[in-house]
């Protein structure tokens, strides 16, 4: 937040607040309160501290976007049986149905048995998705358009309504589906 990137700007610079409010000519305890997140600065006294601290003016405007890291390890992860997909999947981000705060992003592993399409129904998607194969072969057809994709290859597919996957091989194929999260439901169908 703006009031810990002033406090350690101050603090590198080895100035206390009393020496950095007298050069701008604000009170020591507005500038404490600025530090504390407790007010908002105008321009005037934000041009002021960044010249003042050295700091680019553009870093005063930023958003605090660092978000704790979320580490899924196996056997932590769920596994959910869409009714729509052929077999369970295992979910490798964060429930976003379950979260206050959603990710951006859904990434299953899902198993597709040979000579099955992934999807009961034809997909439809609001947004890109992307899929990895890890383990076999898949093949994506869209009208009169297919593309097979085998070990170890990846397809993007924008926006797209009708279209659908299918593992043409006599061998399961694994992969790995990310789309972008939809609140409430899954991203992917």
């Amino acid at each position: 937040m703006l009031g810990d990137i002033l406090r350690e700007a101050r603090k590198n610079k080895k100035l206390t607040l009393a020496e950095v409010a007298n050069q701008i000519g604000v009170t020591t305890g507005y500038l404490s309160n600025l530090e504390k997140n407790r007010q908002e600065p105008s321009l005037s006294v934000l041009r002021d501290l960044s010249e003042k601290l050295d700091i680019a003016t553009s870093m005063l405007f930023m958003e605090d976007t660092a978000e704790d890291a979320i580490v899924l390890r196996k056997g932590e992860r769920s596994n959910i049986k869409f009714q729509n997909l052929v077999s369970e999947s295992e979910i490798l981000t964060p429930m976003t149905w379950r979260s206050t705060d959603p990710t951006e992003i859904e990434a299953l592993r899902l198993e597709i048995p040979p000579r099955k399409r992934i999807c009961s129904e034809d997909l439809s998607t609001s947004s890109g998705e992307c899929i990895y194969v890890l383990e076999g072969e898949l093949e994506y057809r869209y009208g009169n358009d297919s593309k097979k994709i085998e070990k170890g290859g990846s397809i993007y597919i924008p926006r797209k309504t009708g279209h659908y996957i299918f593992n043409p091989g006599e061998a399961p194929a694994t992969i790995i589906w990310i789309t972008k999260s939809t609140i409430g439901g899954q991203g992917n169908g």
